[in-house]
């Protein structure tokens, strides 16, 4: 009897048409995660990549093409792989999605990669195959390392909110309200606000997390004692353990309550928060003249009190940072959004400069019109000085001051650019002092390094200002002279770096008489990329040693 061929497919040609079905499943989706910036693939039971999105391609540096039907442990550390395939395990043996932390042997990278199960569209309950959709959360780990350290140990009590539910607090917080961090974790975000002020917390946590608010919101809070206090509030969004969170920051205001129920006077009151920040605060007219502002912004530009009041922007900062001012000002007038993190450059008292940091936001009458303007400046001149350190370290010599191997570089790149642009020549040379290892036998390392910090010196005097005089390392030195028209224009520079070692260096302790080696080599006649320029004129020094020092040679070719 013939066998129907209806009945009885094969188990390969089922599981062909599951995964067929589940391809063209997937084709919905496709476009929703080739725009992500997270690492999005599919694996089967073995481990094998099904399907990997553009940014995880570009991750482990493979096409798709070329990644699709290979292994995980194909690209992976068997460590690594041994986890993962437990992972692929268990969704296909719970039917379960769950959340694993993974360090990458590769570079060291921090990710959050969850895993869940793709089903088949026959059934729905089978698990075809794993999803895997892997964050890089490598600086949030870091960045909440740092920030969980010095919350710890701030004196102002800082809370964290996850799905409108306490996840953190500091001991500061816990002091604040009497409870420990235990009965506070999983209470609602609002559980310990006075009831009568909830809703208006509620409001303005919302507005300052849009950014339509930057000043700190007030309300009252009942401790585990039942005693009322009042509180001063800011909050801000972040990301916490991969996900988006409220961080918040509170300051007892008490005191400052009791004592502005008794003035009366809300201008007062207004003072009394102000001056307490760190920072400075200012408020001014439409114009820009000062109508108030706290102790910390007089510390910062060095003026009395009576001084400042009234004093309009253009007073303490120069004609770029009035104009930069000006436009702000006009943008948060005109917009009535709030402005953060404006650089800007004040001038003090005593003629300083200082580099700042600030917000603009409208102030409103009590008809809702603009009546002027308000913000935070904050000092960041140290940060300015500390990024100019940095960059000093990173491209100059510490002895002597001169650009290093790294900037001399970069500035042959660009000379060698402009030169084929403009069709001009260049000269390199490289100096080597003579005999320097006997300075430092005979008179110690102190002096040689007293010798260098001289020769620098006057080899920056003798240089043209667009010239580049950098030190190679150790006793060399190494030039860049551009825009040259003729060789003979490079010859005389050469010449009178020579010359200038026939005086002595005067040290602290000594005079010294000492000569220096050149080797030249010119752009495009002996090399058009900075490895052969730097071959070439290496040769010429080496052959102005072997003819007995003290001179200079140019390469050539010739034999």
């Amino acid at each position: 009897m013939k066998k129907n061929l209806s009945e009885g497919k094969p188990e390969t040609a089922d599981r062909n048409e599951n995964n067929a079905k589940l391809l063209r499943k997937l084709d919905i989706f496709r476009n929703l995660v080739e725009a992500t910036t997270d690492s999005i693939y599919m694996v089967d039971r073995l481990c094998r990549y099904l399907y990997l999105n553009p940014r995880h391609c570009e991750r482990l540096g493979v096409s798709q093409d070329a990644l699709v039907g290979s292994y995980y442990k194909d690209l992976h550390s068997p460590e690594e792989t041994i986890k993962f395939t437990g992972y692929v395990a268990e969704v296909f043996n719970t039917g379960l999605s769950f959340q694993r932390e993974h360090r990458s042997v590769k570079d060291g990278s921090e990710f959050l990669r969850t895993f869940s199960p793709v089903r088949t569209a026959v059934s729905g309950e089978e698990v075809a195959a794993v999803s895997v959709i892997s964050k890089d959360v490598t600086e949030w780990k870091r960045a909440e390392h740092l920030h969980l350290t010095l919350a710890e140990k701030s004196p102002i009590g800082l809370f964290i909110i996850q799905d409108d539910r306490f996840v953190w607090v500091n001991p500061r917080f816990e002091e604040s309200v009497g409870y420990a961090a235990q009965e506070i974790v999983g209470l609602p975000s609002l559980s310990l606000v006075h009831e009568d002020d909830r809703q208006l917390v509620r409001m303005r946590a919302i507005a300052m997390l849009r950014g339509e608010n930057i000043l700190a919101y007030e309300y009252r809070i009942i401790t585990k004692e039942n005693e009322v206090l009042w509180y001063m509030e800011t909050v801000t969004s972040i990301n916490f353990n991969g996900r988006r969170a409220t961080l918040g920051s509170q300051m007892d205001i008490t005191r400052q309550k009791i004592a502005e129920d008794a003035l009366r006077q809300s201008e007062e009151r207004s003072r009394t928060i102000i001056d307490n920040i760190a920072d400075a605060y200012y408020e001014t007219d439409l114009a820009g003249n000062l109508l108030m502002f706290n102790d910390a912004f007089l510390k910062m530009v060095g003026y009395t009190r009576e001084e400042m009041q009234g004093m309009n922007y253009r007073q303490y900062s120069d004609k770029k940072s009035s104009s930069i001012a000006f436009h702000v000002f006009h943008q948060v007038f005109k917009t009535g959004k709030t402005v953060k993190r404006m650089e800007w450059e004040i001038h003090t008292k005593k003629g300083e400069k200082k580099n700042a940091e600030l917000s603009v936001s409208l102030v409103y009458d009590g008809q809702g019109k603009p009546r002027g303007f308000r913000g935070i400046i904050s000092d960041i001149t140290e940060r300015h000085k500390m990024d100019e350190v940095i960059r000093q370290q990173a491209f100059y010599d510490y002895l002597t001051g001169l650009p290093n191997r790294k900037l001399y570089y970069d500035r042959l790149h660009m000379a060698i650019k402009r030169a084929r642009r403009d069709k001009k020549m260049i000269a390199v040379i490289i100096l080597d002092l003579d005999r320097f290892k006997e300075v430092n036998d005979l008179r110690g390392h102190a002096t040689g390094d007293a010798l260098l910090r001289t020769v620098a010196q006057r080899l920056q005097a003798i240089v043209r200002d667009a010239d580049t005089v950098a030190r190679y390392g150790g006793d060399e030195f190494t030039f860049i002279l551009p825009s040259i028209d003729k060789k003979e224009d490079a010859l005389q520079i050469a010449r009178k770096i020579l010359k200038s070692f026939k005086e002595p260096f005067e040290l602290d302790n000594c005079h010294l008489a000492v000569t220096s080696s050149l080797g030249m080599a010119i752009y495009p006649t002996f090399g058009d990329d900075i490895d052969t320029l730097m071959k070439n004129a290496d040769i010429a020094l080496y052959q102005a040693k072997a003819r007995g020092r003290n001179r200079f040679c140019c390469y050539s070719n010739r034999a």
